[in-house]
């Protein structure tokens, strides 16, 4: 017969045997303010207390949530940004960019001294910091790949797209800082205005936004990609002061986990991008595409809310948007050379996204959704209204082609804004028009004030007609 025994939940010790223990206890503490400690665990075993009685703690990790064991970063499935975010703090991102560019030294000895080793506490940007930004910017090299990491039954996968050259925009912008940090949490945010349907996230830091491709948007973003690498490192580095509204984009991914007991599986790309309006203050918030056709939006008096061009047009007719001579040529040179470049690449369908910051007099500018190009079906339907056929040339075709939304949008952006002449105007200056005049240099003396390192966009004061207390 075995002499073990076994103490159920019910089965507590007498009231006896808790106050010899706590005899104990106080010959072992030297007395003191833990008598009372012991005493307090006494009586409470006394007044019949069992393992029922207190309630059992929460596990502090959710099913969502996955740990592991070489990163900081919590991946969880209702956040996808995380996966990103636990990808760019992996050693295996680290091994990959660290091989990418031992083979571009080999390639080119003569180039910076690049420390390819560095410490081993994982400080890893300070060990690229000397590395030529522009060259890295603009290489040819398509370095795509792929971290794969498992949890429990569940794989998770990040693919990494132009991984050299997002980087270096980063860095160039100041956001390899925080942009681990900010991608680790994420909220689902939607994005009022837009027609597209698509999924749009940020991070709950506000500082990116991220937006769902569609698999045609994905495969012209991949073509896309290294003119606008190019376009960018223009912007950053000419010496010929290439001005730019172009929205930064931060990364391109593709993300998903599947499990393989339950089947459960989910893919999705991601283009990373700046919030424009991070840190603002916005009153008013506007998309405009420089066409009046089903261009209004219902008023909702939402905080969040996003108007249309005819909602400019209404509100430009009560209260008129001036802006200064400098901001006015910033604005126009930067449309000017945005719509070229698109233009030539075939992309058409953006638009100007303009915040009024009412605390600061300023309004905050960025083209946006650029990337979607001119496809054959948008030519067959834009030539079948044109030519007549089928009874389409009683009408203005609804698609227009690249050349023709490039034009009607450089004059819709100039009729929106009013320059109102400041006390530096200088009369005999002739500024070309928006439909043919070449790019505007910025003129020595006339610099316009930018936002946080990154945010490269325009920020135009306004008038006193458009915000009070300017």
């Amino acid at each position: 017969m075995s002499n073990s025994k076994t103490i159920s939940h019910a089965t507590r010790p007498s009231a006896q045997l808790l106050g010899q223990d706590a005899g104990a206890l106080e010959h072992l503490t030297g007395g003191g303010d833990r008598i009372s400690i012991v005493k307090t665990i006494t009586n409470l075993w006394a007044a019949g207390a069992t393992a029922d009685t207190f309630l059992p703690l929460e596990y502090p990790i959710k099913p969502t949530e996955h740990m592991l064991p070489d990163s900081l970063v919590h991946v969880r499935l209702d956040e996808p940004s995380s996966i990103i975010a636990y990808a760019l703090s992996s050693k295996d991102y680290q091994f990959q960019m660290d091989r990418q560019r031992e083979s571009q030294m080999l390639v080119n000895p003569a180039g910076d001294n690049l420390s390819l080793h560095g410490s081993d506490d994982g400080s890893f940007h300070e060990k690229h910091d000397t590395f030529d930004i522009q060259e890295q910017l603009t290489s040819a090299n398509e370095n795509h790949f792929k971290i794969q990491f498992v949890d429990k039954s569940l794989r998770f996968y990040c693919k990494i797209f132009y991984a050299d050259q997002f980087d270096a925009l980063r860095r160039n912008c100041g956001f390899d800082r925080y942009y681990i940090d900010s991608l680790s949490r994420c909220v689902k945010w939607s994005s009022r205005g837009g027609k597209s349907g698509a999924a749009f996230l940020k991070t709950k830091d506000n500082r990116l936004i991220m937006k769902q491709l569609q698999r045609s948007e994905a495969d012209a973003l991949l073509r896309f990609a290294p003119s606008y690498f190019d376009y960018m490192s223009r912007a950053f580095f000419s010496e010929a002061n290439l001005n730019t509204v172009l929205t930064k984009l931060f990364g391109y991914y593709r993300i998903g986990y599947k499990d393989p007991i339950t089947g459960e599986s989910v893919r999705m790309d991601v283009i990373v991008m700046e919030n424009l309006f991070y840190n603002r203050k916005i009153s008013q918030l506007f998309d405009l595409k420089g066409s009046t056709r089903n261009r209004k939006a219902e008023r909702t008096d939402r905080e969040d809310e996003v108007l249309l061009d005819e909602n400019l047009i209404q509100y430009i007719y009560e209260n008129p948007i001036f802006i200064r001579e400098h901001s006015k040529m910033m604005l126009r040179s930067s449309i000017w050379n945005d719509t070229l470049f698109l233009s030539r690449l075939n992309v058409m369908d953006y638009s100007l996204l303009v915040g009024i910051d009412s605390e600061k007099g300023e309004l905050v500018v960025g083209i946006i959704d650029f990337i979607r190009t001119f496809t054959w079906d948008k030519r067959l339907e834009s030539w079948v209204k044109e030519t007549g056929l089928l009874g389409g040339g009683s009408r203005e075709p609804t698609i227009v082609t690249p050349r023709q939304y490039k034009r009607r949008f450089r004059n819709a952006m100039e009729r929106y804004f009013l320059m109102v002449p400041d006390k530096y105007y200088i009369s005999e200056i002739e500024y070309p028009s928006a439909a043919t005049g070449p790019p505007v240099t910025m003129a020595p003396g006339l610099g316009l004030t930018y936002g946080p390192a990154g945010n490269n966009m325009v920020m135009l004061p306004t008038g006193p007609s458009s915000v009070s207390g300017v």
